[in-house]
């Protein structure tokens, strides 16, 4: 599984501090990111211990995610069993980071993976109490198909009226992963992403030491601020939409989000997050906005 970051556009990422929290209701909102990044628990990237329970039925493996030849899975094939054990990981890192927990959709196997992308995505940043973005857009899903495909970072899509920061730098953020399911990528991105205690162990390529400016890249791009490596396209956005991608290259899944944010009104959506919210859990407590 690798992850990559964006070109440094402007000064030095602060030291990681504790944990990531949204601001009080009426200030502008900040995030501070995780003191060290969390390898899996569950590894879900490990197949734990194998054995052959009965010749007609196969293997069974610790890790439910692979099947009983045993091999991986098939990129998002969405085995609930595999599904919930990555899930698991997940939570626990929130747990660990002070953060809440996250449940899925009840429509989540029905979604597309391109969907499932802008769903988790958004699950993250309401859990802050983030506005969501908006939707997915077509042009911006576009360009994030050919990041897929390429195996690199989406960069701005054409046709899409693109605003610009206050400093001039784009509206935008943008990530690629991959993997063998969308959790396991929203897992690297948001949980997987800072130093690890050592360049061996840190799997953000470009997080190089502990204070390096790639370090937690992605997950504050997506979240929408990245101050020291990509201004993004800001915390309180509330007219973002998003592109995802998806593509299977190498056998492996290869996943990409880019999040723009329009100059002016927001354009059409081919899928938005208010259609999406009467799935969701009580306990997510999503603003019930975008059209």
């Amino acid at each position: 599984m690798s992850w990559r970051s964006r070109p440094l556009r402007s000064a030095l990422l602060s030291a990681a501090l504790v944990v990531a929290l949204s601001a009080p209701v009426g200030a502008t909102p900040t995030l501070t990111n995780p003191s060290t990044s969390l390898a899996p628990v569950p590894n879900f990237l490990d197949s734990g211990r194998c054995l052959e329970t009965d010749p007609s039925v196969g293997f069974h493996c610790t890790n439910p995610c692979l099947d009983t030849v045993p091999h991986w899975p098939k990129p998002s094939d969405n085995k609930p069993a595999c599904t919930a054990y990555v899930l698991k990981a997940i939570n626990r890192a929130r747990r660990l980071f002070h953060e809440p927990i996250i449940a899925l959709p009840t429509n989540w196997r029905r979604l597309t993976t391109p969907q499932q992308l802008f769903v988790i995505l958004n699950l993250e940043r309401i859990s802050f109490g983030l506005a969501p973005y908006l939707g997915l857009n077509a042009a911006l899903s576009s360009q994030a198909q050919h990041g897929a495909t390429k195996r690199q970072d989406p960069g701005p899509a054409a046709g899409f009226p693109l605003a610009t920061n206050a400093d001039g730098t784009e509206a935008i953020g943008s990530a690629w992963s991959e993997g063998f399911s969308v959790l396991v990528a929203d897992y690297g991105w948001m949980y997987n992403d800072g130093w690890a205690g050592s360049r061996a162990a840190t799997i953000n390529i470009d997080c190089t030491a502990p204070t390096a400016p790639a370090c937690w890249a992605h997950r504050n791009e997506l979240l929408g601020s990245d101050p020291g490596y990509n201004p993004a396209v800001g915390l309180d956005c509330a007219t973002c939409e998003v592109g995802t991608g998806f593509a299977i290259v190498a056998k492996n899944g290869s996943y990409t989000d880019l999040i723009e944010r329009p100059l002016g009104a927001p354009p059409r959506m081919t899928f938005t997050w208010a259609s999406e919210v009467r799935f969701l859990s009580a306990s997510s407590s999503p603003p019930a906005t975008g059209g």
